[in-house]
């Protein structure tokens, strides 16, 4: 099972396990105000991954911990490019690079072939990249996204 943390994409969190996700929030402005008045909840919520500690501290203390830290986002002629430091408890497990076009028209696998080229300047050997949806019958953006971070993790 996976758990990915989007900050950037107003604090959803995705779980994935076998090409099934779910999507969580932690943000409170979420929360609708009837749970909260009905007493459902306490108005500030926790995230799925402190709900799961606590609960199967067991089994969810064991898991590998993959962090980004240090982010950038860059907003290049339509195309946005985000890029993290990625560490582990190990040490630095390399640098993320998401790529985001507003208009997909086409351009975003040319958008791709060109950061591919510019990886291949500089000598970069070791890199994935994926742009598979998690499910092919169905487009979910969050989940696609988290999809695509956990295939391009993976060793």
């Amino acid at each position: 099972m996976y758990s990915i943390t989007f900050h950037h994409h107003a604090r959803q969190t995705v779980l994935i396990k076998d090409k099934s996700a779910v999507v969580t929030t932690a943000a409170a402005a979420d929360i609708p105000p009837a749970l909260v008045f009905n007493g459902s909840s306490t108005g500030v919520p926790e995230s799925i991954d402190t709900i799961l500690s606590s609960k199967l501290s067991n089994i969810w203390m064991q898991r590998q911990l993959i962090k980004g830290d240090s982010g950038e986002t860059l907003i290049l002629d339509g195309l946005t490019v985000r890029l993290v430091n990625l560490f582990s408890s190990t040490g630095f497990k390399g640098l993320l690079i998401e790529l985001e076009v507003a208009d997909e028209g086409g351009e975003f696998d040319a958008k791709v072939a060109g950061i591919e080229a510019h990886l291949a300047e500089i000598h970069a050997k070791d890199y994935k990249t994926s742009s598979d949806p998690m499910a092919a019958d169905s487009h979910n953006d969050i989940c696609d996204l988290a999809y695509q971070y956990v295939c391009a993790l993976e060793s």
